[in-house]
């Protein structure tokens, strides 16, 4: 429900709580006012025809005046003795049922001993029918009075709103990426100073935004040229070496020189292997972190991706005298097979690298009809929690000596985690110092 509708119905609900309750007050007032005023003028009456009678020398002309008196008034005219006992009467007779109201009076000259009373009595009919009128009166002011409420209401809410409807419009041009301003707003209120302030801080977004992409673009500028201008020199520097490396290692005699001079080729050549696989890293990460087409995500067979990895990792593993297991409980899952590889290739490798004895496993378990877990877990020497947080941040190692010495970029689960999103997914970790560390992540079944 939007605003405006809210505002329309708080107002008619509180204006026809107000009209509902005025009405019924009115009502109320207007039926006592009618019975008080019926009451007095029926005492008045009968005062009046007690005088008359009284002032009649013969008593016998009581019933003819009373019926002529009941025929003009309409109401029933009865003449009561000293115990009230009616003695006579004239007029149409009321219904017992009905309800009435009536008029007393005594006839006055008479002791008390012998004193006699005339009473006039009313139905209540006359009364009620004009209630009647008054309360349908009511009724169309009522109803008048909620047309009118809400055509103001509406125009209230209109006006009200307006401002609040055109900052989401401008919010949503925004997101949608239209560099389009602001209503202005000449309001001296608190939705003219939200209109300002909201604007003011529209301008400045889109002017973070601009220097967002110029930045953005830079940064893929200079990556396009450092991968260009960077790459060739690497792959040439690297076979340069292999052939030198080539070229000395067939030497049957080599001199105490010649096998330092190999010794130097052979750690240049290793260090050169690590600048190309960080700087592949890195480009593969810029790519993914800026990369701004939605990754396709399709059925993935995981059998076929499990034994490429098993392909790789086994022989590193069977070298450090680690045992691989993998084992694959499920067909396919719905991802894409470069992310998967790439995710999957990293733990592996770390995994490889940091245990040094036990086992490697990598494990696809199906956990209901809507997931499917992919976890690798190792025997190696585990991360404390303080550093749980950190790992996943970029070059961030957890035992920095030993890690530079076994190889790596300190990219790897940076990767990871660049490629979890990538996917819809998250990576998590479990690891216990001493025992070994458990990653998993979990993806929809293709």
């Amino acid at each position: 429900m939007s605003i405006r509708q809210r505002v329309l119905l708080i107002l008619l609900g509180l204006v026809l709580l107000g009209v509902m309750a005025i009405s019924s007050y009115s009502i109320l007032v207007v039926r006592d006012y009618l019975l008080s005023n019926s009451r007095d003028d029926l005492d008045r009456q009968a005062h009046y025809l007690a005088t008359l009678l009284v002032s009649q020398p013969d008593s016998g002309q009581y019933p003819a005046m009373m019926t002529d008196f009941a025929r003009y008034t309409g109401h029933m005219v009865e003449l009561l003795d000293t115990d009230f006992h009616v003695s006579l009467s004239a007029g149409q007779v009321m219904d017992s049922t009905a309800p009435t109201f009536s008029g007393i009076a005594p006839l006055p000259g008479f002791a008390t001993e012998e004193r006699r009373y005339v009473r006039i009595t009313a139905s209540e009919t006359e009364i009620r029918a004009t209630l009647n009128r008054v309360r349908t009166i009511i009724y169309i002011g009522i109803f008048g009075a909620l047309l009118l409420t809400v055509v103001v209401s509406w125009i209230v809410a209109e006006r009200f709103t307006l401002p609040i409807r055109q900052l989401a419009q401008a919010a949503r041009r925004i997101t949608s990426g239209e560099a389009s301003p602001l209503p202005r707003s000449e309001r001296r209120d608190e939705i003219g100073d939200l209109t300002r302030d909201v604007a003011a801080m529209a301008a400045k977004l889109q002017e973070d935004i601009s220097d967002l992409k110029r930045l953005t673009q830079a940064q893929e500028d200079f990556i396009a040229a450092l991968s260009h201008e960077v790459r060739n020199p690497v792959f040439s520097a690297r076979g340069y070496l292999e052939m030198a490396l080539e070229a000395c290692s067939t030497q049957t005699d080599p001199s105490p020189e010649e096998e330092e001079l190999l010794d130097y080729l052979q750690k240049s050549h290793r260090n050169l292997l690590r600048i190309h696989d960080l700087f592949a890293d890195l480009l593969l990460l810029v790519r993914l972190e800026f990369d701004h087409e939605p990754v396709k995500l399709e059925p993935v067979a995981l059998q076929p991706l499990v034994t490429e990895l098993e392909e790789t990792f086994l022989p590193q593993a069977r070298e450090r005298g680690l045992n691989l297991v993998l084992q694959v409980n499920h067909d396919s899952v719905h991802g894409n097979a470069e992310l998967l590889k790439i995710a999957l290739s990293n733990l592996l490798a770390n995994a490889v690298q940091h245990t040094l004895e036990g086992e490697v496993r990598l494990e696809v378990t199906p956990q209901d009809t809507e997931k499917v877990q992919l976890q690798v877990t190792d025997t190696g020497p585990g991360i404390s929690p303080e550093e749980l947080e950190y790992i996943f941040e970029k070059f961030y190692r957890v035992d920095k000596a030993r890690s530079r010495e076994r190889g790596g970029t300190g990219l790897g689960l940076a990767l990871v985690q660049q490629c979890m999103h990538s996917l819809n997914t998250t990576i998590q970790v479990k690891s216990v110092v001493g025992r070994g560390s458990r990653f998993w992540f979990e993806l929809p079944p293709a």
